[in-house]
């Protein structure tokens, strides 16, 4: 029982989330190298090892957990799957119907999944969920990630209502097994929504949100720090669903919040002023008072004692990305340049300098119009497509803007080419300055009714 217990206190492949280069479920972290040589030390350890026999000379279940954790942490799932399947063999033969054996028939059903192997993937998830409530109970608390698991092979194949009921089953476990108000159950109600987006139920996908939101309102309190990243969270969510104002009405009541804990002028008030910009960006609305919070957070950012340099770029690059967007006479991209400068004092700043800066991203999106075309699930919608080719300046606007290929030819081509015209990027930067990108290349896929 001991050891039992411990092994499901153990990390979870991203809590319930199963996706992929997460830690398997009940695999101790490897140990060993550190710093910048330790993956290449890793994977040579790897590889000694694998060359070393067959894999049913592994029957040691601590080696075996071990080479699995580090193929997952390499992404070496076909690799991992083999050493997968001798943990189910050791399991069984060591415990028979077992929690143990349940983990491990989850542990390979995940690594089926992230390999798109979804029959056999789901044949051990629904085995793994009979082993562990004959072992443990039909409400074992270890029934959770299997189920989750199975529930996302059901959405991920379009079987919605089978994965609807997955879920929810699975948040009924989590709440027999934990209580009514524990947050392990919010990760379920994500995937809820998720698939009540995936069928177009958009107030029930509303509804998982704020089921979420209040209750963690109701565990750490309405008006307390705590709740604060239920708030961000919940604004993203309306964010995607392009409801701004009340996205910006959440950034309004958690900066209440810091305001009454900590302060008008607390490093936590910068995140909310920088969203209420990126939101009013992300809208395409040149509100001054997107610009305004911009301009606040990094005031506040750079008056602190202890100066965050990477916040403060992190607010110059949304600063710079709302001149690109909006600015009448022209951005020149001074933000960017401090930006750069400050990421130089960073340990992981060339790293960061390569993720914002060497490619153009967009700043201001503008999509072709949506007339003509369908859905997918439109009866006799066949798919189309729009490759343009297209070059960025120093200052982000596009130009020499080429459709290269339509299908159908003609059907989407001026709004596409239109698009992409209105579009703004960020543009590329090498060693501190801003220069143009030539030869950029976006394809634009949509459904449509063939003529009669």
């Amino acid at each position: 029982m001991r050891y039992r217990r411990s092994l499901l206190n153990r990390t979870l492949l991203c809590g319930l989330g199963l996706i992929a280069g997460s830690t398997l479920v009940g695999a101790q972290e490897p140990q060993g190298a550190t710093g910048p040589d330790a993956f290449d030390a890793d994977v040579a350890d790897v590889d000694t090892r694998m060359a070393g026999g067959d894999t049913s000379e592994l029957v040691a279940r601590l080696e075996a957990e071990l080479l699995l954790t580090e193929l997952v942490a390499q992404a070496r799932y076909e690799e991992a799957i083999p050493i997968a399947e001798r943990m189910v063999e050791l399991a069984e033969e060591e415990s028979g119907v077992s929690i143990e054996l349940g983990v491990a028939l989850s542990n390979l059903a995940i690594l089926q999944r992230n390999l798109e192997l979804y029959e056999p993937s789901e044949r051990n998830f629904v085995r793994a969920v009979d082993v562990i409530r004959e072992a443990d109970g039909t409400y074992s608390e270890a029934v959770i990630s299997p189920l989750v698991g199975l529930g996302m092979n059901y959405q991920a194949r379009g079987d919605f209502f089978e994965a609807e009921t997955t879920y929810e089953e699975a948040r009924t476990v989590s709440r027999r097994a934990y209580g009514l108000l524990n947050e392990q159950q919010i990760d379920i109600l994500d995937h809820l929504a998720n698939t009540m987006m995936d069928t177009q139920r958009y107030v029930e996908a509303d509804e998982y949100q704020l089921t979420a939101l209040h209750l963690m309102e109701r565990i750490h309190g309405a008006d307390t720090p705590a709740v604060l990243p239920a708030i961000y969270k919940f604004a993203r969510w309306l964010r995607s669903a392009y409801r701004f104002q009340e996205e910006r009405g959440q950034y309004v009541r958690a900066m209440d919040i810091i305001r009454d804990y900590e302060g008008a002028t607390s490093q936590s008030m910068v995140r909310p002023l920088r969203e209420t910009g990126i939101s009013y960006r992300t809208q395409k609305l040149p509100e001054g008072r997107g610009s305004s919070a911009l301009r606040r957070a990094l005031e506040i950012a750079e008056s602190q004692p202890a100066p965050d340099s990477r916040l403060i770029a992190e607010t110059l690059v949304d600063i710079g990305d709302w001149n690109v967007a909006f600015s009448k006479v022209g951005a020149t991209g001074e933000e960017y340049r401090r930006a750069w400068q400050l990421l130089g004092e960073l340990a992981d700043g060339d790293a960061l300098r390569e993720r914002w800066f060497s490619d153009p991203i967009y700043v201001l999106r503008e999509n072709p119009s949506s007339r003509g075309i369908g859905s997918r699930n439109d009866p006799g919608a066949l798919p189309g497509h729009v490759l343009v080719t297209f070059n960025v300046t120093e200052f982000g606007r596009t130009a020499n803007v080429t459709v290269v290929e339509s299908v159908p030819p003609g059907l989407k081509d001026d709004s596409t080419a239109r698009a992409i015209g209105r579009s703004r990027f960020r543009p590329r930067m090498v060693d501190g300055e801003l220069v143009p990108t030539q030869g950029l290349a976006r394809n634009f896929t949509f459904h449509y009714q063939p003529e009669e």
